[in-house]
């Protein structure tokens, strides 16, 4: 079994970012990031027994920027995901601009990898029910894009 999936598995849950097994790892592993967990939910579909990821505006996914490393590298290794990926963004979002979507666009269709981008009128963190940020309508949306995905992948 793969070290880093179980690694994610055993962690505490944490705000921004959820991994979902079932009891048969090596077939319906899915992974889901919200901010900076959009960013570690892209890079936990590098993972080969990954199937599903949907990332919510994860930032640095575009210039490289993880934490304290100025470039983790992520869009390089894009071509490891073998899993299906779904990318959601705010338009009016300064972490992560349209020069900077445009970026991730090109590495994904240049990776050959099995996409979608979604784009929604709305701020950084749309779908984080407290604040002015907040986007009812635009959260229902992704969110029902991310269920649409899931039963994809797994239902049919």
């Amino acid at each position: 079994m793969n070290t880093e999936v179980d690694w994610l598995c055993r962690l505490p849950r944490r705000p921004g970012l959820a991994f979902h097994t079932s009891k048969s790892r090596a077939r319906k592993n899915r992974c889901r990031g919200f901010c900076i967990g959009g960013h570690l939910a892209f890079r936990a579909a590098f993972q080969p027994n990954v199937r599903a990821t949907v990332c919510y505006y994860g930032p640095g996914i575009h210039d490289g920027k993880l934490g304290q490393d100025a470039d983790a590298g992520s869009l390089v290794r894009a071509r490891e995901i073998r899993g299906e990926l779904l990318m959601i963004f705010g338009t009016k979002d300064p972490h992560v601009p349209d020069a900077g979507r445009e970026t991730i666009d090109r590495a994904l269709k240049k990776s050959g990898i099995r996409y979608n981008t979604l784009l929604y009128p709305a701020e950084h963190a749309f779908t984080r029910d407290e604040g002015p940020r907040f986007d009812p309508e635009a959260t229902d949306l992704a969110f029902a894009e991310m269920v649409g995905l899931f039963r994809k992948v797994f239902l049919s």
